[in-house]
């Protein structure tokens, strides 16, 4: 079997040999997925492919639960109930389309595989972008179940040093998603994001540490560093930043707590597919990674924003 990239790219583009062109498909498919470890928003989505000729998809969403009438009399019709607590999120995905070529001289010059580099990096953007993109619409979340704030302030610009991310915080915003009837479940459970300052002001303090450990057998999640009262917690640096000049009242980050493959989805349209020829009449690589996606909040009252300072 061949070793390198180049000769990797060139026999799959010009050998007639079916397991050539299987070879680099699967070489492909192994980059992409690694690219996925970077995705910490997408593990936790509600996920949906759009069918093949449609340009949307609608997602039902109850946004209530129904009460039902009873009725114990007997020989009489039973009370009817309407059913008016359904509605939808409509997912219309577009297309992305990243692009880089590669002349055969730097190839040929380089100390550095440039090729396996420039793949590897576009498929990392490719996650990053998607997982920025959750991470925007959960932050312009208009009606949260709650929106808390780090000590004792109350808006954005109230905020001052000391107001960061800790573990009350996580059980107060914890009893709001249980209000709206939520609860934590196993394939379903809370999931709190936080960006890597957080995590430090988390690994400082006792209380999480003691609380953080996990069983031999429990899996855990891209990003995670432990579970408090029951929240798994992920650290993303895709949290949205808020800056003094922007209106903060010092530098901090919205975190999220969220009901996972609730609060908000992904459809797909085409997930992330990554390509490359060699093009001989130019002596150059190319390479190409198609999607096409949306991200979109699917329960308002299934997220709490909690806003907080760095330090």
């Amino acid at each position: 079997m061949k070793n390198t990239v180049q000769e990797l790219a060139d026999e799959t583009v010009t050998s007639s040999s079916g397991i050539s062109t299987v070879q680099g498909k699967e070489w492909l498919k192994t980059i992409l997925e690694t690219a996925k470890q970077k995705m910490y928003f997408e593990q936790f989505a509600y996920i949906a492919n759009v069918a093949k000729g449609n340009k949307d998809l609608a997602v039902p969403v109850a946004y209530t639960n129904t009460s039902f009438t009873s009725s114990s009399t007997e020989a009489t019709l039973r009370t009817l109930t309407e059913i008016t607590n359904l509605n939808t999120v409509t997912f219309t995905p577009a297309s992305v389309k990243l692009g880089a070529a590669i002349s055969k001289e730097v190839v040929e010059t380089s100390q550095v595989d440039v090729v396996i580099f420039a793949r590897e990096q576009m498929a990392y953007d490719a996650a990053l972008k998607i997982d920025t993109a959750f991470a925007t619409a959960l932050g312009a979340t208009s009606s949260p179940a709650a929106t808390l704030f780090g000590g004792d302030a109350s808006t954005i610009g109230t905020l001052s040093a000391g107001d960061v991310m800790t573990t009350d915080l996580v059980a107060k915003a914890q009893r709001y998603l249980k209000a709206n009837g939520w609860v934590s479940e196993p394939g379903r459970p809370f999931v709190l994001f936080v960006p890597a300052v957080a995590e430090e002001a988390f690994l400082k303090d006792s209380q999480f540490v003691n609380a953080a450990e996990y069983g031999g057998r429990e899996v855990v999640a891209n990003g995670e560093i432990g579970r408090y009262l029951g929240v798994r917690v992920v650290v993303s640096e895709q949290c949205p930043a808020g800056l003094t000049g922007g209106g903060w009242g010092a530098d901090g980050h919205i975190c999220f707590l969220v009901k996972a493959k609730v609060a908000y989805g992904i459809a797909y349209r085409e997930e992330p597919t990554l390509e490359f020829e060699y093009k001989k009449n130019e002596a150059a690589y190319y390479i190409y990674l198609d999607m096409a996606y949306q991200c979109k909040v699917l329960q308002q009252n299934a997220i709490v924003l909690i806003k907080v300072t760095d330090a």
